[in-house]
This record gives C-alpha cells, sequence and structure tokens, in this order.
C-alpha cells in the first residue's frame, strides 16, 4: 500500500513537472535579441537615412547628373523597351509589396511577432517616405522623363522587403535568404537605369532608404523589450505568467 500511494505525498519541487500533454504558452516576447543587436541595429539604420538625406540635400542644389550617374549610364545602355527589366522592375510594384509584406509577417510572426510587425510594415512606410516626402522634397527630375526621381521608390521597395525577409529569416537561414535579397535589389537597381526611370545615384539613394528604414523601424520597436529586460522584467509577462515549480517552461 505505500508503494501505491507514493506518488501521491508531498513532491520535491525538482519532481515536479507539467504533463507532457501540457499546452505550451506562446511566444509572448522577442526572440534572441540583445541590447548590442538593437544598438547596431538602429546605428546602421540611421546612418543609411542620413546617408540618404545628405545626399538628397546635395541633389536639391545639384540635381543633375554627376560623374557616377554617367559612369553608370555608360556600363548599362539604355533599352527603354526591354521586357526582362519591366519584368524586374515590377518586383517594386505595389501588388509585389502586398503580397511580400504579408509573406514577410507569416514567416516570421511565430519567431518574433515584433520584429515580424515591424518587418512587414517598414516597406510600406519606405514606399510612403520616399513618394509623399522626399521626391517631393528634393525635386530632382530625370531629364527624359521629366518625372522625379530621387530616390528610386522600386529600389527601395525591394530593398526594404529583401531586409525585412532576412530579418525573420531564422539564423541559419539568413546568409542566403540575404545574399538573394542583395542579388534582387542589385537587378532592379540595374533594371530602372536601364529603362532610363532612374540615375544610378538614385538607386543608391533608393536602398539606402529601403534598407535603413526596415533596420531603424525593427530596432525602435526592440527598445521597450530590451530596457524592460535590462531590469529584469518583460512587459505583460511577468506579472501574468510568473516562472516558478510547477509553470510551463518558455516556448522559444
Amino acid at each position: 500500500m505505500p508503494s501505491q500511494l507514493a506518488g501521491w505525498g508531498p513532491q520535491p519541487p525538482s519532481a515536479i513537472t507539467a504533463p507532457s500533454g501540457a499546452p505550451r504558452r506562446l511566444q509572448s516576447r522577442p526572440s534572441a535579441v540583445s541590447p548590442v543587436e538593437v544598438v547596431t541595429e538602429l546605428a546602421a539604420g540611421v546612418l543609411l537615412l542620413g546617408v540618404a538625406a545628405l545626399a538628397g540635400l546635395v541633389f536639391v542644389h545639384r540635381p543633375w547628373p554627376n560623374r557616377l550617374d554617367a559612369w553608370g549610364d555608360l556600363l548599362l545602355p539604355a533599352a527603354p523597351s526591354a521586357r526582362w527589366a519591366l519584368d524586374l522592375a515590377d518586383l517594386g510594384s505595389m501588388a509585389a509589396v502586398i503580397v511580400g509584406v504579408i509573406a514577410v509577417f507569416l514567416i516570421g510572426a511565430r519567431r518574433d511577432w515584433v520584429r515580424a510587425v515591424a518587418c512587414a510594415a517598414a516597406p510600406v512606410l519606405a514606399v510612403l517616405l520616399v513618394q509623399d516626402f522626399a521626391k517631393p522634397l528634393v525635386g530632382r527630375h530625370y531629364l527624359s522623363t521629366g518625372g522625379l526621381s530621387y530616390p528610386s521608390g522600386t529600389v527601395a521597395a525591394v530593398a526594404a522587403l529583401a531586409t525585412g525577409l532576412t530579418l525573420v529569416t531564422p539564423a541559419r537561414r539568413r546568409f542566403p535568404t540575404g545574399a538573394l535579397g542583395l542579388l534582387a535589389t542589385l537587378a532592379v537597381g540595374a533594371a530602372v537605369i536601364v529603362l532610363r526611370w532612374h540615375y544610378p545615384t538614385d538607386v543608391v539613394g533608393g536602398v539606402a532608404v529601403g534598407v535603413g528604414s526596415v533596420l531603424s523601424i525593427d530596432a525602435l520597436v526592440h527598445v521597450p523589450w530590451i530596457v524592460r529586460s535590462v531590469h529584469g522584467r518583460r512587459p505583460g509577462v511577468d506579472r501574468l505568467h510568473p516562472s516558478g515549480p510547477g509553470c510551463y517552461p518558455h516556448s522559444s
């Protein structure tokens, strides 16, 4: 009889475990973020946006093509009706951006919902920043079309999507994802130059705005979690779900 009732008596804390079939809590905080990562990401994003803004200030006073533009146009001869270039440029269309941000969110939501939201919203914000603020403010026009050209919104959209997709991808797959994103961004940049929609410096500005927007926004939305983790708390988690013997383990 004692042996039959042995499992019903008081147990030491180390012996109390969650049932194997018990549901685990959903991820309620960002995974694998550190103050160093956030500060580095924010610094890189602000630097890129600053470079784009500084170049825009130069183009306000000197909007004509410079030596870099002349070299790029020489390297990539004009082909305004090239089918391959038009197809690549479609990667920066509004339809492609919508599909891309949905994909970014779905890929990242289960691992780090804060990053997923940031990386899905940033490409849209980058395009709005370019089209509604940067282009009218700089006022640089492409000579052959007369349209506002700096920075390139098409390239900014693709660069932002590539950056967001790289960030939400698991670490072991991040390098190949980033490499493919870089190739896609360079290809779209070459396409808009060949089509003579943009100067090469417009493409550089688009890359800076796209990548810088994603890095800055992702870093900023993680700041509250980092601040609370430094003080030993997580927003809305420790208070509602204290850890200790008998509590379910955190998911990772």
